[in-house]
């Protein structure tokens, strides 16, 4: 079963360990920087998307500093684990988790990807994500998610 587990001094390395497919790898920033940036992020977490006990794949999210809302700034699911649903399970494993923690004032879950990305767009669509018209963030478009 897919669930979400915090990141910590007993599996990062797994988490680094983790790749996209070579076609993909200008879509998303690595794990290491994603760990080295949690440092840097009060309210944010790293979770492991894992089947069972095995890490498939890995998440960052939490309350941005420029807006004070839900952001994820990453989310990826390993080379070989993908094309089996469950990026899109762990989208809404995600969002499950932001609304149990969240208060009343947060009312949006943003995220941005590379407008190239089809795959990315197609799944954030269907999960009810909708894009920003001219909100674009390094290039990437952004998609927000309403409560």
């Amino acid at each position: 079963m897919l669930h979400l587990q915090a990141i910590t001094k007993d599996n990062w390395y797994k988490a680094i360990s983790l790749r996209v497919r070579e076609d993909q790898v200008n879509f998303v920033a690595s794990n290491v920087v994603s760990l080295a940036q949690l440092n840097f992020l009060e309210n944010f977490m790293a979770k492991g998307i894992y089947n069972d006990d095995e890490m498939v794949g890995f998440a960052l999210y939490g309350i941005d500093d420029d807006d004070h809302e839900y952001w994820i700034y990453r989310m990826m699911i390993d080379q070989n684990h993908q094309g089996k649903g469950y990026g899109k399970k762990a989208i809404q494993l995600i969002i499950d988790d932001i609304k149990e923690i969240k208060e009343d004032r947060h009312q949006t879950i943003s995220l941005s990807y590379e407008p190239e990305n089809e795959h990315a767009k197609r799944i954030y669509e269907n999960m009810g994500f909708h894009e920003v018209d001219g909100f674009v963030i390094d290039g990437e478009q952004v998609s927000r998610y309403t409560f």
